[in-house]
């Protein structure tokens, strides 16, 4: 149990790194708490779930790479298409952040529902079931495992590492050795006086949407090794842990994100089995633990800028 436990942890804090890093980034560029989020990741897997059924019925094979690369384009014109369409019309208006973040769940919920009429009418055309679809093994890692003689190898454990290495070192390069990702960061820290100083921040905000949307659908691939049935409901799964690390991070700190990723995924996999032992609850309640975190992290430490104005925890002092 203890074996499974920490696989499970190591699994599910790359997991989680793999989605909050670009998140928070993406909040600090674009000022949109942002719910399709968990789009990004479902697209992510549903690329590779459609693209897995016509390699494999066409060619008899897969490949990671391509699949990466496939659903990278596919979730960043995505996301800079929605940002096109209804993001920046609102931020032209000047709308307040919390119209932002509503707005953003009304197109979690509409692009949720097209990915099932999607995958409804592929299900009838290629007459096999894709809205509950099987795991997928691919062929290229299945090589790679052999030829590191790591034969029997769950392909998760190959797969997820190298994908949250990949991403954080794609981000790392992107921000610090290119012009562009110092435009991003200029824009993240002062969105006026990088404009002031010449920076396109248009061109940038959809860049960063591409970018960390891109990079977020690298976990719903990453999900496709480990989950026995992908559904159309996979990002929405995550949603309640996302967020709350994101929290702890004060959508702000990328540092703090990353031990709220390590500090949730501990929560679930490690305090869950705790309770379920010594005090025999079950293991149902793994959300509401995520919730307790996600409570005492309002409570103690609002996130930075969260509804706008000074946090709280800025005024509190002064109010005494």
């Amino acid at each position: 149990m203890i074996t499974q436990d920490l696989v499970s942890f190591f699994l599910f804090s790359l997991l989680y790194l793999t989605v909050t890093i670009p998140l928070v980034l993406a909040y600090r560029v674009t000022k949109v708490i942002n719910f399709t989020v968990a789009n990004y990741i479902t697209y992510g897997a549903y690329t590779a779930v459609l693209l897995d059924y016509y390699m494999r019925s066409s060619f008899g094979h897969n490949s990671l790479l391509l699949t990466v690369l496939s659903s990278f384009a596919v979730t960043g014109l995505i996301a800079v298409m929605s940002n096109l369409a209804v993001f920046k019309p609102l931020a032209e208006m000047r709308v307040k952040g919390d119209v932002l973040m509503i707005a953003s769940m009304g197109l979690w919920i509409v692009l949720k529902y097209v990915l099932y009429i999607v995958s409804d009418i592929a299900s009838s055309a290629w007459r096999t079931n894709l809205v509950s679809y099987s795991q997928i093994h691919y062929d290229d890692i299945s090589l790679l495992t052999v030829r590191a003689g790591l034969v029997g190898v769950q392909q998760s454990l190959v797969v997820f590492p190298l994908l949250a290495v990949a991403s954080m070192f794609i981000l790392y390069l992107v921000l610090s050795e290119t012009r562009v990702g110092r435009a991003v960061l200029a824009v993240a820290d002062n969105s006026v006086l990088a404009s002031l100083s010449g920076v396109a921040v248009g061109r940038v905000v959809s860049l960063t949407w591409f970018l960390t949307a891109g990079l977020t659908s690298l976990a719903g691939v990453m999900w496709t090794t480990y989950s026995g049935a992908i559904t159309p409901e996979v990002g929405d799964s995550l949603i309640l842990q996302v967020f709350t690390i994101a929290f702890i991070g004060g959508l702000s700190s990328l540092t703090r994100t990353a031990a709220g990723a390590l500090l949730i995924s501990g929560v679930e996999n490690f305090g869950t089995d705790l309770l379920s032992t010594y005090l025999g609850l079950p293991t149902s309640i793994k959300p509401m633990l995520t919730f307790t975190v996600l409570l005492a992290t309002l409570i103690v430490s609002p996130p930075l800028g969260v509804a706008g104005g000074v946090p709280y925890r800025f005024t509190r002092g002064a109010r005494r």
